[in-house]
């Protein structure tokens, strides 16, 4: 299968799968007549990568799990200890932006006359008027 129908199918670019290619994150296939001839395996790779990609992986994530699903093949082998890193990691990054969150709404409701009172005020624990 050429690399354009692999990426229609699959809704992302060619030049994407050439990238995935170049760092390694996908084996390159066969050429016939100098052109990449995939198999349809790769279609399950590709969707794979989107998975974890939508999921919040990095590259360099994907392709530990894809080293990882290589030793356990079962969904909860591969997935389970990187799913729950990323989930603690994304649910700090929630409690720091919400930490910001407030912060720049006590910044954007601030009445006070000049920046060091607001500063102060802040600093203090009170709300700036």
């Amino acid at each position: 299968m050429r690399i354009g129908i692999v990426a229609e199918r699959l809704g992302m670019p060619a030049s994407t799968i050439r990238y995935y290619e170049q760092i390694g994150l996908i084996d390159p296939p066969q050429r016939v007549a100098g052109k990449r001839d995939f198999d349809e395996q790769i279609l399950l790779v590709l969707q794979f990568v989107q998975l974890a990609q939508s999921a919040g992986f990095s590259i360099d994530e994907i392709k530990a799990l894809m080293a990882r699903f290589a030793e356990d093949p079962s969904p909860s082998g591969m997935w389970k200890p990187f799913a729950e890193a990323k989930q603690a990691s994304v649910r700090q990054q929630i409690k720091d932006l919400k930490q910001v969150d407030r912060i720049l709404t006590t910044i954007l409701s601030c009445k006070c006359a000049t920046l060091t009172q607001c500063v102060r005020e802040s600093v203090s624990g009170r709300n700036p008027q």
